[in-house]
């Protein structure tokens, strides 16, 4: 059995308290200036605030504490220190207090926008290692598809990326059918036949999180559905979660598999487990699928094929996501691109949880020609995240250009570039706005041309 270690290092008493006062920040606070003022009484009794020396202490603790947790955190360290000042002293230092205050306002900007710079940041690099993953998911799919297509499997005339290409495609008629009850269950249902059909996998099981369980981290007994395999028997869901090598590949977010002595995968029998292997599939960092291997021949059964199957059933439910997304949420719906519209709403997510905006250009032309033109011309000057898709409405075409986590002068910088390599003077003379995300409404009048308040 192949088991990833999960250790956890054993934190310290001292360790531990220091986390509980990071996670408590006003508990801290508090602690911090009542060891300072306790410090100030013993060294003074009658300056306990430590006003009196040559080096301004107060404000080397508003300093610590404000740029470390912020503009509350600076009040509440203000306060404790001015009603210490009212208690201790026979008049008030006022001069004192109004130059911490100042200080402690003048610290808090500084402190909001450092934290704001790293939370863009991150957000960024979530976002390009989202993609990036996403894109190498694609890649290798369309890898396995070649050697999939030389060694003569059973799908010859089409590739393994564009079969599930061709199930996602199937989506409208199956929602069209008013038999099928559980839409997910179906899709995976014809994923598993693939599986089949490509990789030997005799029987197998998909389980799945509900569409009303999506923000959860794990796949649960409350929110867990599963689809079997056409030669797969019904298996209890507790039991089924309960199983040892499905619990690991769960709580560890990883593929478990049978394995020998040097780590290779068997199909011989495990006393720990009824099946073979547990491939997990992740969306960012929530598990949004497990396929369950039963059978597999032993010749089938190598990490080159379970490989390849993670990755196909992560691209799969990707897919999959998307599709549900979209469903519960779609402000664009006038445009046709499907990939368009889920990139703008993941964006929008983003920008409604974080605040981090992107921007929107539309060249918006009334040639048809001219439209065509200037459409390949952008799409040969992409960079790797942006996107383009065109919306054509009322003998109108609009260019829409999403630019992910930038601002209006990267939209405006980029459209400068554009018009300076059109050739030709005509290309050139066309309507264009931009829009930011929270300007959707606007968008979806300016497609319109709805000019009605």
């Amino acid at each position: 059995m192949k088991v990833q270690s999960n250790r956890v290092k054993e934190r310290s008493v001292l360790e531990t308290f220091l986390k509980f006062l990071h996670a408590y920040a006003y508990a801290e606070t508090f602690i911090i200036v009542t060891l300072y003022l306790g410090i100030g009484y013993l060294i003074d009794p009658t300056d306990i605030c430590m006003l009196d020396g040559q080096i301004s202490y107060v404000l080397i603790l508003l300093a610590i504490i404000t740029l470390f947790h912020g503009f509350e955190n600076g009040v509440l360290t203000l306060g404790i220190i001015a009603i210490a000042m009212w208690a201790f002293y026979p008049v008030f230092e006022y001069i004192e207090f109004l130059i911490a205050l100042m200080m402690t306002m003048i610290f808090s900007e500084f402190h909001y926008y450092w934290t704001q710079k790293i939370k863009t940041a991150e957000i960024q690099a979530e976002y390009r290692g989202t993609k990036l993953d996403e894109l190498s998911k694609a890649f290798y799919s369309l890898k396995i598809s070649h050697d999939q297509l030389e060694k003569n499997y059973v799908i010859k005339p089409m590739s393994i990326r564009n079969s599930i290409e061709y199930i996602i495609n199937e989506r409208k008629s199956v929602d069209e059918d008013s038999s099928i009850d559980e839409k997910d269950r179906e899709y995976y249902s014809r994923f598993l036949t693939l599986l089949e059909k490509s990789f030997n996998v005799n029987s197998a099981m998909i389980i799945y999180k509900k569409e009303s369980d999506e923000d959860d981290n794990y796949i649960t007994l409350e929110n867990a559905e599963v689809a079997y395999g056409a030669l797969c028997e019904k298996v209890v869901l507790k039991e089924l979660l309960e199983d040892y090598l499905v619990d690991k590949a769960i709580s560890r977010k990883t593929s478990i598999y049978i394995s020998d002595k040097q780590g290779e995968p068997t199909v011989i029998a495990d006393n720990n487990s009824n099946f073979l292997a547990a491939v997990p599939s992740l969306d960012g960092k929530k598990i949004s699928s497990v396929l369950v291997i039963e059978k597999m021949p032993f010749m089938a059964f190598n990490r080159e094929n379970l490989t390849s199957i993670a990755i196909l059933l992560e691209y799969f439910s990707i897919e999959i996501s998307k599709r549900n997304l979209l469903e519960k949420q779609n402000e664009l719906s006038i445009v046709p691109d499907e990939k368009f519209q889920y990139e703008f709403e993941r964006m929008k997510y983003l920008y409604r949880k974080f605040s981090v905006n992107s921007i929107i250009l539309v060249l918006r032309i009334d040639n048809e020609l001219q439209a065509t033109r200037i459409y390949e011309k952008v799409q040969k000057m992409l960079r790797s995240l942006d996107m383009v898709t065109m919306v054509e409405n009322n003998k109108l075409y609009y260019i829409t250009l999403l630019f992910p986590l930038h601002d209006k002068a990267a939209a405006l910088g980029y459209l400068n570039r554009l018009l300076v390599t059109l050739d030709e003077a005509k290309d050139r003379e066309f309507n264009y706005m931009t829009f930011d995300l929270s300007k959707t409404k606007l968008l979806n009048k300016y497609y319109r041309e709805d000019y009605d308040a």
